[in-house]
């Protein structure tokens, strides 16, 4: 997604950057900005020097993300899971509510609607708009199969595991293959 950063005292006029930021590393960068220390608890990291036109030293190479809200507020959006490299997007589409049974009755929401779980990869380099899903081309299965070493550690390292929500993990378990 892109991400828009407008500071003139620091940020250099049409300057861009393909680091892989994601929306913990928010709050990490305002305090840094703001002249304060980043807490250890916090779970991002301050993008300061890159904004300074500077480069990061040992940056991640890829970010997880989770979409929490199934079918909330007639979006549509299954809830899901995935990894992001600069190169690739692994997706896990569960498509259950985190509530079991699941919340009805909220402004908008079709949470008690099911969708049917699924996996999805882009090659986001060759195909920006994520309309060809690779999933199934044997020619990436080496490819899917490190992603999905990656997604399970970064899971893990996040506390993001789905031992609090039998229901996922059932659809997780069973549509999980190494």
């Amino acid at each position: 997604m892109p991400f828009f950063v407008r500071y003139p005292q620091i940020i250099k006029e049409g300057s861009r950057s393909d680091l892989l930021i994601n929306n913990t590393d928010f709050a990490p960068t305002m305090i840094e900005l703001a002249g304060g220390k980043v807490p250890e608890y916090m779970q991002g990291h301050s993008f300061k020097r890159t904004i300074e036109g500077k480069k990061e030293n040992d940056w991640r190479t890829e970010t997880y993300y989770r979409y929490w809200m199934h079918m909330a507020h007639k979006l549509g959006n299954p809830a899901h899971f995935g990894i992001r490299t600069n190169k690739y997007k692994l997706i896990f589409f569960y498509g259950v509510d985190f509530k079991d049974p699941p919340r009805t009755g909220l402004w908008g929401s079709q949470a008690d609607i099911i969708t049917p779980p699924g996996w999805e990869l882009y090659n986001i380099e060759e195909d920006p708009f994520e309309m060809n899903n690779l999933y199934s081309n044997p020619e990436y299965a080496d490819i899917i199969k490190d992603l999905k070493q990656r997604l399970k550690k970064l899971r893990q390292e996040l506390n993001e595991t789905d031992e609090n929500f039998p229901h996922i993990q059932a659809i997780i378990d069973e549509h999980w293959d190494d």
